[in-house]
């Protein structure tokens, strides 16, 4: 006779957790896939200058993706707090999201014959996919946190950018294929950001799959009115978490010259436009290598180690773009294309690590009741710092590159030197948030 084996919650806790984690790495490889296909800060800037020459409305690339993910979270933190199942949400966000890509794609096909209808459409698909994104993000980064364990959070989302980084390195290179077809053009871009649809569209069939468990019931309803009375407060009771805000900001400098590093490379050191290709194969390596190095650090160290590393490698991009032009000029090429392809590294490293450590801090730190709103808070504070893309423009057009990579570099000097100054957050957060 058979015995039947009782599984306890702890048991069901642990089930769940491994069914998501597989979805969750999914949505992870297939989301950095198509991603790296309209990237914000190569591919799409670069899209945008065949439609334009403002540095402006390139700027305005990075500005609206980055922007448009971090400002809605700190409101749509309230909404999602009262929801019993916040899954549903998270879907319908998703579903607007993918068709906004889509429409991206669609506007390259008026990009020969109507510049300003094609760019007008571009904008407008571009601002669908960012808000979608971003409140989506917030029930996403909910149901990590209730159903992954914290002591393995980062290991998985290292996992996720490893993996999401290997798919997106080979797509790098049938983006420099595509891109180099420029008698094929604007055809080369629409088929391009078409395929970073298509890989969006697969994250949305892995998110589909994962498992919600109930969540706790809130004590009662708070109006949105209160809820954002009560922000200031959120804030005031977690000195940890300012402490992080300060770092974040700080290392916020590399939206300033974010856009223009292809940009530079295209127009002032006269690198092929099918280098931008590569150039995302570099970032996604960073990804690649970033991750279980993240992953690592994040669950062995602390998320603290994350953050520090992560600064080096921001203080690296204005740097190496400085190196690069130097070289060229220089006539030393070689070193030029070597500098800019690490700079590539450093970036793709930074994000990924800028999205664990930062996040996976701010989770150690929150308590249940106030953890959408510190997580919303901290990609809202972030937000305006998307904008620095548009001040990067401005100085770019009456300064040069040289002032805007050295001032984009001094400024995250001083983000390292705050950093390497962080605690530990899991030896404070039981004296200083609990």
């Amino acid at each position: 006779m058979a015995v039947t084996e009782i599984q306890t919650p702890n048991d069901e806790k642990a089930a769940v957790a491994a069914h998501n984690r597989r979805f969750f790495i999914a949505d992870g490889t297939f989301f950095s896939l198509g991603s790296s296909f309209i990237d914000g800060n190569s591919v799409l800037p670069t899209y945008v200058s065949t439609l334009t020459a403002s540095p402006l409305l390139i700027g305005l690339v990075s500005t609206l993706r980055g922007f448009g993910y971090l400002v809605p979270q700190i409101f749509v933190a309230g909404y999602i707090q009262r929801l019993p199942r916040k899954k549903p949400f998270m879907i319908a966000t998703g579903h607007v999201m993918r068709a906004a890509a889509a429409g991206m794609a669609l506007s390259a096909l008026l990009a020969r014959t109507n510049k300003v209808l094609a760019l007008g459409i571009f904008y407008l698909c571009l601002v669908l996919t960012a808000f979608a994104d971003g409140f989506s993000g917030l029930p996403w980064m909910d149901l990590v946190a209730r159903t992954i364990p914290a002591e393995t959070r980062a290991g998985l989302f290292g996992t996720m950018q490893a993996l999401g980084g290997i798919s997106a390195f080979a797509a790098g290179f049938l983006t420099r294929y595509l891109l180099a077809m420029e008698t094929r053009y604007p055809l080369n871009y629409a088929i391009v950001m078409g395929l970073g649809a298509l890989g969006l569209y697969g994250s949305l069939g892995a998110m589909h799959f994962l498992k919600e468990p109930p969540a706790r019931e809130p004590d009662r309803i708070v109006p949105m009115g209160e809820y954002l009375r009560r922000l200031p407060e959120a804030w005031s009771k977690n000195p940890l978490f300012r402490r992080l805000i300060l770092v974040r900001v700080l290392l916020g400098c590399l939206y300033l010259a974010l856009p223009f590093f292809a940009i530079h490379a295209q127009k002032d050191l006269g690198f092929p436009a099918a280098t931008v290709g590569l150039f995302v194969s570099a970032q996604m390596v960073g990804n690649v290598v970033g991750g279980p190095l993240w992953g690592y650090l994040g669950d062995k160290r602390g998320a603290v180690w994350v953050i520090r590393l992560v600064a080096v490698m921001v203080l690296g991009t204005g740097s190496l773009a400085l190196i690069a032009r130097a070289a060229f000029f220089g006539g030393l090429t070689a070193l030029a294309y070597a500098a800019y392809f690490l700079l590539y590294f450093c970036l793709g490293g930074a994000f990924g690590g800028i999205w664990i450590g930062f996040t996976n801090y701010t989770l150690d730190v929150a308590k249940e009741n106030v953890r959408a709103t510190l997580i919303g808070l901290l990609n809202t504070i972030a937000a305006p710092l998307t904008l620095l893309t548009m001040a990067g423009g401005w100085l770019l057009a009456r300064a040069g590159y040289p002032a805007l990579f050295a001032l984009e570099a001094s400024i995250a000097f001083i983000g390292c030197i705050v950093a390497w100054k962080m605690p530990d957050s899991r030896k404070c957060m039981s004296t200083e948030s609990r």
